[in-house]
């Protein structure tokens, strides 16, 4: 591009978008790129502080900053987001669906040190509604080496952020507690659960209560597995006390695999995780979650809903922010 003043520069094309601000006014005056300018514009735009302009000019190896950001964006976003089309030089990811987004922070990390090049996501495993904006690909100058954008995004080979689609799933809840079962006290883990469900959906949600009974807890396992529950979360003596059966009877079923016992979020430090047959979550639950405020269930539901594995390595990283 070539810097001209605005005076010299009746007659030729615009090179990027400008924006001016009308005070008192939400409508803000727009020239587009390639807009070629009028003598009446002049006056115009040194109202808006231009007294110099960048004149549009085909040079070899440059790419417009509109088109570096098309380019950037169609390179890493990937499924269940719409790009939009560029505008002073960014291009917007939006959510196409109600779903949790994924992301590669290494290969964001990687983009965002290349001069020139910027890359904002949703932060990694966030719920988001359609609509919502989950990433902006940016190039910060007018103009970028094509050789710059080009080899910055040479290695990737797919898509470093996605939106997985939230999955309505049949999901169970065995509450245990001789207390609970025997109507001394009354339950709230079920209306607890459902405030935390309902934003998303669900097919079923059917609540087993047993008391402390290791083979009565495997029994409600036997029946909700044959039942076809996918999602199973577990409340009630998930501590070391003697009357608490609910960790071991999970350990001890057949075809069970514990990924995890205890997490580094508070609350949420009695927490389990376990998959049975490899598929279907079991989720233990400790009763600090009923106080209330962000916890353990929150970090982990996303990855829940959209049947992403629970790992032993994303749990113990949670202790980063693991106190709300």
């Amino acid at each position: 591009m070539k810097v001209i003043a605005i005076e010299e520069a009746v007659g030729k094309k615009i090179g990027y978008e400008l924006t001016g601000i009308i005070p008192g006014k939400k409508e803000n005056i727009t020239y587009l790129k390639g807009y070629v300018i009028k003598e009446d514009d002049i006056l115009i735009l040194k109202n808006m502080g231009k007294y110099h302009i960048n004149i549009l000019e085909d040079q070899a190896g440059m790419l417009h900053e509109n088109d570096g950001a098309r380019i950037l964006g169609a390179k890493l976003c990937g499924q269940g987001i719409k790009i939009t089309e560029p505008k002073e030089g960014k291009v917007q990811g939006l959510a196409e669906y109600q779903g949790v987004v994924i992301s590669d922070v290494e290969s964001i990390m990687k983009i965002n040190l290349t001069d020139g090049l910027k890359f904002a996501t949703k932060k990694s495993y966030s719920i988001v509604a359609p609509g919502d904006r989950v990433a902006v690909a940016s190039i910060t100058p007018l103009e970028i080496e094509e050789q710059v954008l080009t080899g910055a995004i040479a290695g990737i080979t797919e898509p470093i952020i996605k939106v997985l689609p939230v999955i309505k799933q049949k999901i169970a809840l065995i509450t245990t507690g001789t207390e609970v079962y025997e109507g001394r006290i009354k339950d709230a883990f079920l209306p607890f659960l459902q405030s935390k469900l309902e934003p998303y959906g669900y097919e079923d949600l059917k609540q087993i209560i047993v008391p402390d009974d290791l083979d009565k807890i495997t029994v409600a396992i036997d029946d909700l597995l044959a039942q076809g529950f996918e999602m199973i979360f577990l409340t009630g003596g998930m501590s070391v006390d003697a009357d608490d059966f609910t960790l071991r009877a999970v350990k001890e079923y057949e075809g069970m695999e514990v990924v995890i016992y205890g997490s580094p979020v508070l609350p949420g430090a009695m927490f389990l995780a376990a998959y049975h047959d490899k598929q279907i979550p079991f989720i233990g639950l400790p009763a600090g979650l009923l106080r209330g405020g962000r916890s353990i269930l929150d970090l982990i539901l996303p990855l829940l809903l959209v049947r992403q594995r629970l790992t032993k390595e994303f749990i113990a990283g949670l202790g980063d922010g693991g106190i709300a």
